[in-house]
């Protein structure tokens, strides 16, 4: 018998899901309750697949378990909102937001998704002569509800002097959780909040090699994705590392997307002009880039 990878079967699940969902919103029949009552259903029983702490063992298709929690629960709330929803298929859609909160309470931070775990094995590694280190500075591009951070912050951040900068939208409700979790994190003063898009705030900062790790994590469009690495370039220290996330993600997808973002071509032609200017640490759903000493 052959063993199904769990990631593979989720991210078929999500893909599966989501098609679903987007027919009924797309041209609702005579059985759209009913249709919405079975999907609901299905998206239950895919929420087996998905316990907290297994993301880290779903390897690249650990971002599809993310999508199932996000796009589900987008997906109800539009649903909600549709004229044709019946009362008491509203009545399960509200039952299924009430069992699945936005986010979940983990320690003394509240997340709604996780992204980190599949990524902390490779950070312990590669970041480990940063630890404890006095005056490291990091900056993250595209920070969301600061899970990131603050695993940098406990983790490889953890000498008093150290800082990072944090760049991001910072949209209303998951900038109020950011701030909120990296006030329980009791590291607020060694946090830069820097409210904006990372092609204006970037080009503010001033031209110097400054910080000694830079992760890049914010618009995954490929344009966007490049821009972010020339205009960061610069600020990372010489033997300085930059994280892009993502790389992997359109491999991970079971189905194809005709818009799925594509980070991935925006990382090879960076990668490609400055070849002669880094060394390639790590090249998985991840890549990890050492700038070349001065």
């Amino acid at each position: 018998m052959v063993e199904v990878n769990p990631g593979v079967e989720i991210a078929a699940k999500v893909s599966s899901l989501a098609s679903r969902v987007q027919e009924l919103m797309k041209a609702p029949g005579p059985d759209a309750n009913a249709g919405v009552v079975t999907w609901l259903q299905d998206v239950e029983a895919a929420w087996s697949l998905v316990k907290d702490g297994s993301v880290a063992q779903l390897g690249p298709h650990a971002t599809s378990a993310d999508n199932l929690r996000l796009a589900a629960r987008v997906a109800v709330e539009r649903l909600l909102q549709m004229p044709w929803v019946s009362g008491e298929t509203k009545a399960a859609l509200n039952g299924y937001l009430e069992r699945h909160p936005a986010a979940r309470q983990v320690g003394r931070y509240q997340f709604s998704s996780d992204w980190m775990s599949k990524a902390e094995d490779d950070w312990r590694k590669t970041l480990a002569p940063l630890k404890g280190q006095p005056g490291t500075r990091a900056l993250e591009i595209g920070s969301y509800e600061g899970r990131s951070a603050i695993w940098l912050l406990e983790n490889v951040l953890t000498d008093p002097t150290s800082r990072i900068t944090c760049v991001d939208l910072f949209a209303a409700e998951y900038a109020q959780r950011f701030d909120a979790n990296i006030a329980a994190s009791g590291a607020q003063a060694r946090v830069e909040k820097l409210k904006g898009a990372s092609s204006v705030v970037l080009r503010q900062l001033a031209p110097e090699p400054t910080y000694d790790l830079i992760y890049v994590d914010g618009s995954h469009q490929a344009y966007d994705t490049l821009e972010d690495a020339v205009l960061s370039w610069p600020l990372l220290k010489p033997g300085g590392l930059m994280i892009f996330d993502d790389y992997g993600m359109a491999q991970a997808q079971i189905t194809p997307h005709t818009k799925i973002a594509r980070p991935d071509i925006g990382i090879d032609a960076f990668l490609s002009a400055a070849s002669e200017h880094l060394e390639v640490v790590l090249k998985g759903f991840q890549v990890i880039i050492r700038k070349n000493p001065a």
